[in-house]
């Protein structure tokens, strides 16, 4: 159970090993998710979803941290134009695995949308964070946030188990994404407890960086990225 902090102070490692291409990736990330932000006014149930989302496509999204730490470990030049480069000699399986997290992405954004619809009608009539309080602050609408959170978790919960050490296996060795998705759902069913854990320390981080307005996502998602490797290389032998 001790695992997921060693994978985060070894993270934390990294990112200072490699500060200036770990911190430009994580200040696009902070970019995209202040551009929802902005965006949210205009389509609030479109800006819910793709935040809510950012962690079913967020292990396809970090693949340039785990490049940076394995060139780190092997004593390979580290930049973060050598790392995206380096990821051409496995982008067809990583072309397969986005594919795949899209398809989960798609399924949350419809039911996001279609729950918002049915149980709230016009979601337009607030703005994002109107919206948000209306959801989950007032008493008016608890079927709309317990059917919103169960559902969500029960998709969570499938793109948590067929995709947590998915991309690293893929950065690391290549191979088929089929291999790849089967070392996942071993993983964390072999070590449930553990993995319940660190899955529970990636919600709290990344909503860590949401209340921050998006700027504490500069460090946190480097940070993620990085110890996600080093849980891949843990729990693979």
């Amino acid at each position: 159970m001790s695992r997921p902090f060693a994978w985060l102070r070894r993270g934390w490692g990294d990112l200072q090993r490699t500060p200036t291409a770990s911190l430009a990736y994580g200040a696009l990330f902070a970019a995209i998710g202040f551009a929802v932000l902005l965006l949210g006014d205009q389509h609030p149930r479109t800006a819910m979803a793709a935040l809510s989302g950012f962690l079913l496509v967020g292990p396809l999204l970090a693949v340039g941290f785990y490049e940076l730490s394995r060139r780190s470990a092997a004593d390979e030049p580290v930049d973060a134009v050598m790392a995206l480069t380096g990821l051409r000699r496995c982008w067809r399986p990583l072309a397969a695995y986005g594919v795949l997290l899209a398809l989960f992405y798609f399924c949350w954004e419809r039911l996001t949308v279609a729950i918002l619809a049915f149980l709230l009608g016009s979601a337009d009539l607030w703005d994002f964070v109107g919206l948000l309080r209306e959801i989950f602050l007032s008493p008016h609408h608890p079927i709309l946030a317990m059917a919103w959170i169960l559902s969500g978790g029960v998709i969570a919960a499938l793109c948590f188990l067929v995709s947590v050490i998915t991309a690293p296996v893929l950065v690391d060795r290549g191979g088929r994404l089929a291999d790849a998705v089967e070392a996942s759902i071993t993983a964390v069913s072999e070590n449930v407890f553990p993995m319940l854990l660190w899955s529970g320390l990636i919600v709290a981080l990344v909503l860590i960086g949401f209340a921050t307005i998006m700027v504490g996502l500069v460090v946190i998602v480097p940070l993620l990225g990085h110890a996600t490797w080093h849980a891949y290389r843990d729990l693979v032998e």
